[in-house]
């Protein structure tokens, strides 16, 4: 997940730099390239205030933009590219090109006519999946611009090599940002042809690309499906799409499936509705309006996602309608809870679909979850603290670490900022390292949670660990994609681009290959994790002898990078990886699992191939799969059970009976999936526990021992399923599964009034599940399961705490039977009278009664507190002795604990039972008789003369109390 780190960076949107056109342009103007045979102007801005012309010039004059012309200054559309590297924004006459790290001005096209064509309405890239063959090797991408009289420009995005570099007058060393290594990467942006498209009916509104064409859609007409040739592909009617026929399209989404062809459109209608077009072979089959858009609430903007198959809708209310593509049904409902009511004016996905972004238009950016926990908000202010910004388009740069976001105050001037945020790894890589520790990294850092119990923990700045991850890696490799922890916290491994490179805790180095050229070679594509000894990374280029076949290689740690002691060649490239005791699974790009088995002893490694299975018809897209976890069952071998995390569904698939190697699926355990890892350690007769967290609630599968044996899937299915969930109140991101606790990060947020630079925490909390599962074992029966568990955790410092949390749930709960099994289960530990006691007061008195019935009534319970020589818990029972129980049974009891007190010189219980008794003697009489008595016999001094702390003393011998105690019980 996403949390802000760090302050605000601003970002500079100036267009008003000087351009210096050739003599032979003096006194022309540009128009089109096409019609008027005449180039437009194009500037490449090295630094962004000394621009260098694309054609050298011996005479040079000072052109500026005028100031005045708003127009030629405000961005009215944006779009980054397909690898989030570059941001096109478009003026109503000009094409502007953004390096977003660093964010760098590169270059500019300005068109000055604009009559015969038409303003700039929209800008899209062409989709990486468009099938178009690239016939220049220098051509990096290629921006459509859309006019609002029916053309369109086609401009070519040229890589010209780096445009700025770091030059001193002396050699020393400098540390160069992410994504800095080789310098700032030049980009030009050349313009190649002109399409006059057919828009009869109306001008050009907006367009959006999705696969192998672009749709467009005019005012009050049709919407066109043209491919990147710009041939007419299909058409559709407005009027087939929406029934009002005055309203207009503001906006259009569209959703492909894995072989980039058109699933679903969405549109965006003036009156607030929000249309979706069914497509099936590229042929619209239905249309259906979203459950809750219209008049009543009115869309203002949409966002789509065609990872998680999720849809975004702003409303003008500030509330946002979150839908699931697949049946169009809405998920959530999410208000905006930060002050007064705003409207939605900007959503942007992150690249996997696991969260969003939304903005505000009082200034507020809130990042939700797919499924609406809300990881972070802030709001943004203007340059001079004072102003109110609104956000018109954000943007998540490369690597999901930092949100571009462009606003305009009150008086439309356009400002952008860059918040820098952390990513979970659990994100990255579903590991059992991962799961088990809170691990975020950011740009050029790891953080990783040592552990509220660690040793020297308990202050807040040494919680965490920070590894800064090589400045030249992280230059040259920018951004990181997939972290991994190894499972004792001890060593973190990190890929970027390319290359991987690995951290250790103890001692305190990075290591990297020996070669550049191996670490350019090395690219990492389905993940990585530790094995133990050895660092498991799923990749292409590790093979010597074949660069570029996929395969999964094996580092030992402690080494440097440099040949791998194992390498397992794949027939495609890995997805997504993952590791189960000595099992690995990888998933492939064409749809194949392979299970392999791991054999290792000192200084030796074998993997070895098991099998295949195919699971294409199992799920619908392997690119949507975010994590694959087996099903732990001792019979996986022989008959296959898989999780898959797709999108926000988790899958349960099995190895078809009929046919070996082919897999199906079985059922959806869950529709509603944040996050997905499972925890191995066995516990008493508990083999593992699945957990999945779906925005709000967070589920555990319990597979005990008999369920591994026997197959493992009747955690998961079944009426008899045992499943544990809990509403935590923090995103949760591991479990520390030997101290029975749910860990997580809740965000802590505060911005100063006047100026954009706020102070962010990353408080780590935690929950304990214990209570919670050995509740679950004990309505179940399993009174014996749920002791084995319990004895497992004895040994920790918050056991009897939670214990008590247990014993409340079963004494408030409205089950009678659990109770007594829950009593029967606290009498095997050597706490257990202090666990009831503890409780009780605690707990309203109206409860009490309840309890000691279970126990024997509240008098035998003290009796048995004074056998077992635990007089404190006798002491603090005395106030539920007093209340359950008449004068008459009360005052032997107490003057039997007063002589067990006195015998102990336990000055300080002697206190409190006075304290006691003087408070109860105005309401009985016979405990006023009891204390006029005792109180001669028991005094309690202090010496305080030098102002030191008191201390109470007991001034009498235990054997005058104990004659006292005794002829007041013969005088009752």
């Amino acid at each position: 997940m996403y949390w802000r780190i760090n302050c605000t960076e601003h970002l500079s949107l100036d267009l008003q730099i000087d351009t210096k056109p050739t003599e032979d342009e003096r006194g022309k103007s540009n128009g089109n390239v096409k019609q008027h045979g005449r180039r437009p102007r194009s500037i490449t801005y090295s630094d962004g205030a000394r621009p260098r012309v694309d054609r050298p010039s011996p005479k040079q004059e000072h052109i500026p933009l005028a100031a005045s012309d708003s127009t030629a200054t405000t961005i009215v559309r944006w779009a980054y590219s397909p690898d989030r590297r570059l941001l096109a924004g478009i003026t109503r006459q000009s094409v502007n090109l953004w390096l977003l790290r660093p964010f760098v001005l590169l270059s500019r096209l300005v068109y000055d006519e604009v009559d015969e064509f038409g303003h700039m309405v929209d800008v899209i890239w062409e989709d990486a999946e468009s099938g178009r063959s690239n016939e220049d090797a220098t051509r990096c991408g290629t921006l459509f611009v859309l006019l609002s009289m029916g053309f369109m420009y086609e401009i070519a995005v040229n890589r010209r090599g780096v445009i700025l570099e770091y030059q001193f007058t002396t050699q020393h060393f400098f540390a160069r940002g992410p994504g800095e290594g080789d310098g700032v990467q030049g980009f030009g942006l050349v313009q190649r042809r002109t399409y006059r498209l057919p828009v009869g009916g109306g001008p050009a509104i907006c367009a959006t690309a999705a696969g192998s064409n672009f749709a467009i859609a005019a005012a009050q007409s049709q919407v066109y499906r043209l491919t990147w040739a710009g041939a007419l592909a299909s058409a559709t009617a407005v009027a087939d799409i929406h029934d009002n026929p005055l309203a207009q399209i503001q906006q259009i989404e569209c959703i492909c499936d894995r072989k980039g062809r058109r699933r679903q459109e969405l549109y965006l209608f003036s009156d607030g509705a929000v249309r979706a077009l069914e497509f099936v072979d590229s042929v619209c089959v239905s249309s259906q309006l979203l459950d809750g858009t219209g008049p009543a609430l009115r869309g203002t903007v949409i966002a789509c996602s065609s990872v998680s198959n999720m849809v975004a809708v702003g409303t003008a209310n500030g509330e946002v309608l979150v839908y699931a593509t697949r049946k169009l049904e809405r998920m959530e409902r999410l208000g905006f809870g930060h002050g007064d009511m705003a409207q939605v004016t900007a959503i942007e996905w992150t690249a996997d679909g696991s969260a969003f972004a939304c903005g505000y238009s009082t200034g507020h950016v809130v990042v939700w979850t797919a499924l609406g926990y809300e990881l972070t908000a802030t709001r943004l202010r203007g340059r001079h603290g004072t102003e109110q910004v609104r956000p018109t388009f954000m943007g998540w740069v490369a690597g999901a670490t930092r949100l571009v976001v462009v606003g305009a105050d009150e008086q439309h001037r356009q400002q952008g900022d860059a918040l820098p945020f952390a990513r979970a790894a659990l994100n990255t890589v579903a590991c059992e390292g991962n799961a088990k520790r809170v691990c975020l990294f950011s740009d050029d850092k790891v953080l990783v949670h040592r552990g509220a119990l660690a040793a020297g923990a308990r202050q807040p700045e040494l919680q965490w660990l920070v590894a800064h991850v090589p400045p030249g890696y992280v230059a040259s490799h920018w951004p990181l994609r997939y972290v991994a922890v190894d499972d004792e916290g001890q060593h973190v491994a990190v890929a970027g681009q390319r290359g991987v490179a690995y951290y250790s805790v103890t001692a305190g180095r990075w290591r990297l290959f020996r070669s550049t050229q191996q670490e350019a070679a090395l690219v990492c594509t389905g993940g990585l994790l530790w094995y133990r000894e050895y660092l498991v990374v799923a990749c292409t280029g590790a093979n010597a002898d074949s660069r570029d076949s996929a395969c999964v290689a094996f580092y030992r740690r402690g080494r440097m990078l440099e040949a791998p002691v194992a390498l397992v060649e794949l027939t495609s490239a890995a997805t997504v990886m993952s590791c189960h005791g000595s099992t690995l699974l990888v998933l492939c790009a064409n749809g194949v699992v392979n299970q392999y088995v791991i054999f290792d002893d000192v200084d030796f490694l074998q993997v070895s191939f098991r099998r295949a299975l195919d699971v294409n018809t199992a799920i619908a897209d392997v690119r949507c799969v975010r994590s694959l976890q087996w099903v732990p069952s001792a019979q996986f071998d022989h008959h296959a059970s898989l999780l898959v995390h797709e999108g926000t569904a988790l899958h349960l698939i099995e190895e078809a009976a009929d046919d070996e190697g082919r897999c199906e699926h079985v059922c959806d355990v869950s529709t509603r999936v944040e996050t997905m890892f499972s925890s191995g350690v066995n516990f008493g007769n508990m083999h593992s526990t699945i957990w999945w967290f779906g925005g709000t609630q967070l589920t555990a599968a319990l597979v005990g021992l008999e369920e591994f044996m026997g197959g493992g899937t009747g955690a998961l299915v079944g009426t008899g399923r045992q499943e544990l969930r809990m509403r935590p109140e923090f995103f949760p991101m591991a479990v520390a599964a030997d101290q029975g606790m749910v860990v997580g990060v809740d965000q802590d947020w505060t911005l100063e009034d006047h100026a954009v630079a706020g102070l962010a925490r990353l408080p780590v909390r935690a929950k304990l599940y214990l209570p919670s599962i050995l509740g679950r074992m004990l309505r179940g029966s399993g009174e014996q399961d749920a002791l084995l568990y319990a004895a497992c955790f004895e040994h920790l410092e918050f056991f009897a705490h939670a214990m008590e949390m247990l014993l409340h749930d079963a004494l408030v709960g409205e089950t009678d039977d659990v109770l007594p099994r829950t009593v029967r289960l606290l009498e095997n530990f050597a706490d257990f009278h202090a666990i009831v006691v503890h409780c009780a007061r605690k707990t309203e008195a109206a409860f009490w009664p309840r309890l000691f019935a279970c126990l024997g009534g509240p008098e035998h319970f003290f009796r048995r507190c004074l056998a077992a020589a635990h007089i404190d818990t006798a002491t603090q029972c005395l106030i539920i002795l007093h209340t359950l129980c008449p004068a008459a049974t009360c005052v032997p009891n107490i003057l039997a604990l007063l002589v067990r007190v006195v015998d102990a010189q336990n000055s300080r219980l002697a206190e409190e039972i006075l304290r006691f008794l003087r408070m109860t003697a105005k309401s009985d009489s016979a405990i006023a008789t009891l204390y006029a008595r005792i109180s001669g016999s028991v005094s309690v001094s202090s010496d305080n003369s030098n102002g030191a702390k008191e201390v109470p003393v007991c001034s009498a011998s235990p054997a005058a109390i104990t004659t006292e105690c005794a002829g007041f019980s013969c005088s009752l």
